[in-house]
C-alpha cells in the first residue's frame, strides 16, 4: 500500500496540470508545411474565371491537391469544446489570400464567396463556382467540419462532402491559410498556420528510336527535340509552356543547361558518324522534370564530310611548293545570262576549299595573283630574256616564255624588256597590260616550239554536282610575270629567295671631302677585272646635302638615261644589262656620279646603298649573281676646313679642320690694316682638330681676316665682330 502512494500522487499532478491547459490542440503544425500533389488535374475543378487564375500558366484552370485538414483537442473533463475553422484561399494567386470558408456560415455546395474575407463576419462576397461537374446541386462538393470524441480526445476535421460521403477537399493552387478556434469552459485556442499547395507530379514525356540526322554542306548534322520526342504531356502546364532540354547520354545529370538555358539542339561533326544515345528532357512551370531515352544515327549520306575539293597553284617549275595568297573565285551565269563571280576562303597553305556550290548547272573555277609584281624579278632577268631574243641562249622550258611576255602580245622582244626595266626602276608600280601571276590548268601543255601560240585555259568549268563527286585536288600551275629563272618567293615557308650567289663584288668610291659649292665628278671603280652581264643596285643620298646632277659610263655600251630613275628625292635606281660580256678593268670607273654639295661634308657621310626596293647586285660572264657593295677608299692626303663659328661673334671663334694624312698647320689673323694679330704653328695633324682663335685676338668691333695652310693647301675667310 505505501509502495502505490508516490505513483497515485504524480498521476493526480500530471492530472491536474493536463487539466490547467485544457483544452489543448496537440497537433498544430508549426511552420507552413507544402502539400505536394501527384495526381493529375481536373478541368471541372476550381475553373472559374476571373475569381481563379494561375500567373504562373496564365490560366483559369487551377489543378488541386488533396489536402487533409484536421485538429486533435484534449479537451477538458467534463464538457464537450465547441470546434471552428476559417480557411482563408487565395484564388488568383497574389499572395493575398482574398476569400474565405466559415464553419460559422458554409457556403452552398458547389460555391465558395471570392473577395470576402475582409467582409465582417466573411459575410457577401461574389459567388465561386469550384464544382462545375454535370450533376445535380445537392451531389456537388460542399465544405463540412466533421467532430468526433474519444475518451478525452476530441478530433475535428474539413471535409468535402457529396451526398452522405466525406471525402478529402481538393483545394487549388498557391498559399493559403486555416485558422481553428476550439473554446471549452471560457478558454479560447487557436491553431493558425498557412500551408501551400504544389503540384509535384512530374510531366510525361516519350521518345523515338531510331532516327537519323544528316551532315549538311558544312560538314555538321544537327539533332532538334522534335526529332526525337514522341509525345509530351503534364498535368498542369500546358504543351506551350512546357520547356524541353538534350545531352548527350552520360555529360550530366538533372536537368540539361547552358549558360541557364535550356539545350534545344544537338550538333555533331563529321568525326562523330555513328549512333548515339540521347537523353530528351521536359520541365513544366513548377520545375518537375522528366526524361526519356533515344537512339539517334549520325550519317553522311550526301558525302559533305567527304574531303572538300582543294584549289591550289604550284610554280611549273616546282611541283612540291605552293603559291600562297592565291584569290580563287567561282564564276557562273544565271538563267538571265548574269556572270556571278564568288570568292573562296583560302587557307594558309595557299589552298581555296570549294565548299560551296552556285545555283546553276554548271561553273567555272579561276585562281587569281596580282600582288606584289616585282616579287622574284631583277635585272638578271632582263639578261636572260635578251640572250633568248638574240639566240645566244634560248628558253629551255615552255614556262619561261610566258613570263617574258610582259605585255601579253604572244611573243617575246625587246620592248618586253623595256617594261619589265621600268618595273624593275619603279617607273611602274605594276605591269599595265599583265598581271602579277598568271594560271593555266594544271594538265594542259603548251607545245614545246613557240609556246605561246598555244592555248591553256586559266579556269576549269564543271557541272553541278555532290561536292563528293568532285576531285580532291583541282591543281592549277602557275608563272610569275617576268621571273624566267624561278627566283620568286612563293610563300612565307619557303622564306627568302632561293637564288645561289657567289662572292660579293665591290665597288670603290674616294673616300673625300667636298667643299661646300663644290661639283665633281666621283668614279665607281671595281675592284676587279672582269666580263659583266649586268647589274642593280640603290643609291640613297642626302638631297639636303648633295645634288646628284649626272650619272653617265665610259666603259659600259648602252648605258644611258634609260637605265636610271629617281623615283623619290634621294633615292636613285640603276638597272643596266647586256647579252653579251662587257670587260672591265679593276680600278676602271664603271660609273661616273656628278655630285655638287650644298655644304662642306665627307662622301661616305651622305651616300649608302639601298636595298629597299632592288637587291644590289651583279651577274658576271659565268651567269653568278653577286652581290654588290661599296667601300670608300683613302686617296692621297687632302685637307678641308669648316666655316669659323659663331660668325659674326662677341667673343673668340673656332675654325674646324681635316686632314687625310699628316699635315702642318699655320693659321693667322689679319686686322684690315694687314697687321697680324694671331698666329699659331701646330704640329702635323691626322683627321680632325678644332683651332681656336681667342677673343684678346680681336679687340675691337669690326671686320678681321684669317689665313689658314694645311700642309700644301690654303684658306681663308673672314670674320666679323660685334
Amino acid at each position: 500500500m505505501q509502495k502505490r502512494l508516490p505513483c497515485l500522487f504524480l498521476c493526480l499532478v500530471i492530472s491536474a496540470v493536463l487539466s490547467a491547459q485544457c483544452p489543448m490542440i496537440v497537433n498544430c503544425p508549426q511552420g507552413s508545411p507544402v502539400i505536394c500533389d501527384v495526381t493529375g488535374n481536373d478541368a471541372v475543378l476550381w475553373n472559374d474565371a476571373p475569381y481563379t487564375w494561375s500567373q504562373l500558366i496564365q490560366t483559369a484552370d487551377l489543378y488541386e491537391g488533396a489536402v487533409d485538414l484536421n485538429i486533435k483537442i484534449l479537451k477538458c473533463p467534463g464538457s464537450t469544446p465547441d470546434v471552428s475553422f476559417t480557411l482563408f484561399l487565395d484564388l488568383d494567386n497574389d499572395n493575398l489570400q482574398e476569400s474565405a470558408v466559415s464553419s460559422a456560415a458554409l457556403p452552398p455546395p458547389g460555391i465558395v464567396f471570392a473577395n470576402n474575407a475582409f467582409n465582417p463576419g466573411y459575410l457577401g462576397g461574389d459567388p465561386c463556382s469550384f464544382d462545375k461537374r454535370a450533376i445535380p446541386d445537392s451531389l456537388k462538393f460542399r465544405f463540412v467540419l466533421e467532430t468526433s470524441s474519444l475518451g478525452d480526445t476530441t478530433f475535428a476535421l474539413l471535409r468535402w462532402n457529396t451526398g452522405n460521403q466525406d471525402i478529402l477537399p481538393r483545394l487549388p493552387e498557391g498559399k493559403h491559410r486555416i485558422v481553428w478556434r476550439v473554446e471549452q469552459g471560457g478558454t479560447v485556442k487557436y491553431c493558425d498556420y498557412s500551408f501551400r499547395i504544389r503540384d509535384c507530379l512530374d510531366p510525361v514525356i516519350t521518345c523515338t528510336s531510331g532516327i537519323t540526322v544528316q551532315t549538311d554542306s558544312g560538314g555538321i548534322a544537327t539533332l532538334y527535340v522534335n526529332h526525337v520526342m514522341n509525345t509530351a504531356s503534364d498535368n498542369s502546364t500546358p504543351f506551350s509552356l512546357l520547356q524541353f532540354s538534350m545531352r548527350n547520354a552520360g555529360d550530366g545529370s538533372g536537368y540539361p543547361l547552358h549558360n541557364g538555358q535550356p539545350v534545344t539542339s544537338l550538333v555533331y561533326t563529321c568525326d562523330e558518324l555513328e549512333s548515339h544515345d540521347v537523353e530528351l528532357w521536359v520541365r513544366d512551370a513548377l520545375g518537375n522534370a522528366k526524361s526519356c531515352a533515344a537512339t539517334i544515327n549520325v550519317a553522311d549520306d550526301d558525302g559533305y564530310c567527304h574531303v572538300l575539293p582543294a584549289v591550289c597553284a604550284a610554280p611549273y617549275w616546282m611541283d612540291t611548293a605552293l603559291v600562297d595568297d592565291v584569290v580563287c573565285h567561282i564564276l557562273w551565269v544565271d538563267t538571265a545570262q548574269n556572270l556571278h563571280d564568288w570568292p573562296l576562303l583560302t587557307y594558309a597553305d595557299g589552298c581555296a576549299i570549294l565548299d560551296t556550290l552556285p545555283p546553276a548547272s554548271s561553273f567555272s573555277v579561276m585562281p587569281e595573283k596580282n600582288t606584289n609584281p616585282l616579287n622574284g624579278v631583277s635585272t638578271y632577268d632582263l639578261v636572260l630574256i635578251s640572250r633568248h631574243i638574240l639566240g645566244l641562249d634560248p628558253f629551255d622550258a615552255p614556262w619561261k616564255w610566258i613570263a617574258a611576255d610582259a605585255n601579253r602580245s604572244g611573243s617575246v622582244t625587246t620592248f618586253d624588256v623595256i617594261e619589265f626595266r621600268k618595273l624593275i626602276l619603279g617607273i611602274y608600280d605594276q605591269l599595265p597590260a599583265n598581271t602579277s601571276w598568271r594560271f593555266f590548268t594544271a594538265d594542259c601543255e603548251f607545245p614545246a616550239v613557240n609556246p605561246l601560240s598555244g592555248y591553256c585555259p586559266s579556269e576549269q568549268t564543271f557541272f553541278t554536282m555532290p561536292l563528293s563527286n568532285y576531285p580532291p585536288l583541282i591543281q592549277f600551275k602557275g608563272v610569275k610575270i617576268g621571273d624566267v629563272n624561278g627566283t620568286v618567293i612563293l610563300n612565307s615557308v619557303q622564306g627568302a629567295s632561293q637564288e645561289e650567289r657567289s662572292a660579293p663584288v665591290t665597288c670603290a668610291l674616294p673616300d673625300r671631302v667636298l667643299n661646300a659649292g663644290e661639283s665633281i665628278d666621283i668614279p665607281m671603280m671595281l675592284t676587279e677585272t672582269g666580263a659583266w652581264l649586268g647589274f642593280q643596285f640603290g643609291l640613297r643620298y642626302d638631297p639636303e646635302q648633295i645634288v646628284l646632277e649626272m650619272v653617265d659610263s665610259d666603259n659600259l655600251p648602252e648605258f644611258d638615261g634609260e637605265a636610271l630613275n629617281e623615283p623619290e628625292p634621294g633615292l636613285l635606281q640603276c638597272s643596266w644589262y647586256s647579252a653579251l660580256p662587257v670587260y672591265v678593268q679593276a680600278n676602271d670607273a664603271m660609273l661616273h656620279l656628278r655630285l655638287k654639295a650644298k655644304r662642306t661634308l665627307r662622301l661616305k657621310d651622305v651616300i649608302e646603298l639601298s636595298d629597299l626596293r632592288l637587291a644590289s647586285e651583279m651577274y658576271d660572264a659565268g651567269e653568278h649573281i653577286r652581290p654588290f657593295q661599296l667601300q670608300f677608299m683613302k686617296t692621297e692626303n687632302s685637307s678641308t676646313f669648316y666655316p669659323a663659328y659663331p660668325n659674326p661673334t662677341t667673343g673668340g671663334v673656332t675654325i674646324p679642320v681635316y686632314s687625310d694624312g699628316p699635315a702642318a698647320i699655320n693659321l693667322q689673323v689679319t686686322n684690315t690694316s694687314g697687321e697680324v694679330l694671331f698666329r699659331k704653328n701646330g704640329q702635323p695633324i691626322t683627321g680632325e682638330q678644332l683651332l681656336e682663335v681667342p677673343e684678346t685676338t680681336m679687340p675691337y668691333t669690326g671686320v678681321y681676316f684669317w689665313q689658314l695652310q694645311i700642309g700644301d693647301q690654303h684658306h681663308s675667310g673672314k670674320i666679323i665682330k660685334n
